[in-house]
């Protein structure tokens, strides 16, 4: 008896799957929520430099009508090129003749100036406090606050590799200092990583094959969900300590919530505790309604024998490049995971420079997303799964190439909901497509490489976002091309792979199945890969 025949036996009605799903889906959008956490706890506010004699006593500066604060600031701070206050300089001593109407830009800049020594004052009227605001993270600093979401999801990307299981997420709202704050960042992405993927394997594992899809796709709108909720509580919460214990705080409550759950009988048999499986089974189908259930130790042990049997053939990482159509389909699928997941992270974790009304816009984020997971599971079984993945690619590369070289605006906040929305799409469409190109016996080590990769787009995306300190529409440009580029390579060298067969083996890839060949999915194959968060 397969592991799929022995959860169809206690499934009936599937009392137990919903019951597990509804006790998963509120944990699994708080800890979506934490990804894009730092658009607001990470939020750069406009700044300038604290002027002690005018910022500690300005009600005494009035001395004259025409004198009023915006004219008194600039007596102490340049203007830059937009006729806007330098945030990063100040005089090094005050100025009157700044005052004068006649005074260029150009002449400012003969002026001696200096950094702002005595810190600086930042506008509270979107976000009262955040990372850069408490540790002054801007200016020379800058560059710090896109390496703390980069160092988030290294712990992702290490967790996944280690699949550990921490408790504590609460520690970086309580840290005193910057580098304490990224490290714990680190372990709350190491600890997200073992929670998630353990909640959607505990979920997929006790799920029929016909429902690990719909399955799948709760788990992705979860994701969404957790993306949309950030929006909604930064309306009414604008201090970052705050927004990081109201989603974190309920992950005790989670924690005590779970324990009902059961193990995965899958991984009891495997592991050979018959005893503890059978216990679990017959659990489960008392909570389905399932009166007559006839299973045995012996039952179990033959399941595990007839699973050992089938995984008798071996082979290693290096396997998986000794084969050129293998190798091929695992470069290209890995370039187009890194591509997703830089462009996601790369405009996701920058919506601040589409405008001033960053909750609007994560919202506008999060449906889009959710809206994108939901119709990528129609459109793929339309027009195939080659098709959607190019199209998307090149749509959403294009539109980003297309945004760098607009100003702040309507037009340009719709071409970058629609390069991510696109990239969504395609992070949906790869749990299909992969599984679909990578042959059963190398499938889980394939896909595992291809996920390391996937991270570490990632990780790189806050990094590119740095460029554009120096050049404002460089990592837009760089998305874009990659992108662009990607499209490319999977329209010329992966094949469309709707109403074909599953490949089971390495060699039914390297010389092609018969033409006529038509075989149902293999019940073990079936498994969805949870890890597009």
């Amino acid at each position: 008896m397969a592991f799929e025949d022995l959860i169809s036996e206690v499934e009936n009605r599937g009392r137990f799957q919903i019951l597990q799903m509804f006790s998963l889906v509120i944990p699994l959008i708080f800890m979506s929520s934490h990804f894009l956490l730092e658009n607001f706890t990470a939020f750069v506010p406009n700044h300038r430099c604290r002027i002690p004699f005018l910022d500690n006593t300005s009600t005494l500066l009035n001395v004259s009508e025409n004198l009023n604060f915006s004219s008194l600031l600039k007596l102490s701070i340049p203007l830059d090129s937009n006729g806007k206050l330098e945030r990063c300089l100040r005089f090094s001593w005050p100025q009157w003749l700044p005052l004068s109407p006649n005074v260029t830009g150009q002449s400012q800049s003969l002026l001696e100036t200096e950094p702002c020594v005595d810190g600086w004052v930042y506008d509270q009227s979107v976000i009262t406090s955040s990372i850069v605001t408490e540790w002054d993270l801007v200016c020379d600093s800058q560059s710090l606050r896109s390496l703390s979401p980069s160092i988030f999801l290294s712990g992702i990307l290490v967790g996944y590799l280690i699949w550990g299981y921490l408790t504590d997420s609460i520690g970086p709202a309580f840290t005193q200092t910057f580098p304490v704050y990224c490290c714990l960042r680190f372990l709350l992405g190491f600890s997200i990583s073992g929670a998630m993927f353990s909640s959607g394997t505990l979920v997929i594992e006790w799920t029929t094959i016909q429902h690990r899809p719909l399955m799948a796709v709760i788990i992705g709108l979860c994701s969404s969900a957790g993306h949309l909720l950030n929006g909604v509580l930064a309306y009414g919460i604008q201090e970052w300590r705050k927004f990081q214990l109201i989603v974190s705080a309920p992950f005790l409550t989670f924690f005590l919530t779970i324990w009902w759950l059961p193990e995965s009988a899958r991984w009891l048999i495997v592991h050979k505790k018959y005893d503890d499986a059978l216990r679990v089974l017959r659990k489960v189908a008392k909570l389905n309604g399932v009166k007559d259930l006839n299973l045995t130790i012996e039952t179990l042990r033959s399941t595990a024998e007839e699973k050992l049997i089938a995984s008798k053939a071996h082979y290693n990482m290096l396997d998986l490049f000794r084969f050129p159509v293998l190798k091929t389909r695992i470069l290209c699928l890995s370039f187009e995971g890194f591509t997703t997941a830089m462009l996601f992270y790369g405009l996701s974790l920058d919506i601040q420079n589409l405008g001033s009304n960053i909750q609007m816009l994560q919202i506008l984020m999060g449906a889009s997303t959710l809206v994108s997971r939901f119709v990528s599971v129609f459109i793929m079984n339309c027009f195939g799964r080659q098709t959607i993945v190019v199209a998307c690619l090149l749509l959403g590369g294009l539109s980003i190439l297309a945004s760098a070289f607009l100003p702040q605006g309507i037009l340009r906040i719709v071409l970058i909901i629609l390069g991510i929305s696109c990239g969504m799409v395609c992070r949906s469409c790869k749990i299909v497509y992969s599984n679909e190109l990578l042959p059963t016996v190398v499938r889980s080590m394939s896909y595992g490489f291809i996920l390391i990769i996937d991270r570490i787009g990632a990780i790189l995306a806050p990094l590119v976002n740095i460029l554009k300190h120096y050049i404002p529409v460089l990592p837009q440009i760089i998305f874009g091309i990659i992108a662009v580029t990607a499209s490319l390579v999977i329209f010329f060298f992966l094949p469309e792979t709707q109403n074909q067969p599953m490949p089971d083996t390495i060699q039914d890839i390297q010389h092609g199945s018969s033409k006529g060949e038509t075989r149902p999915r293999d019940k073990d194959d079936a498994t969805v890969k949870i890890s597009q968060f």
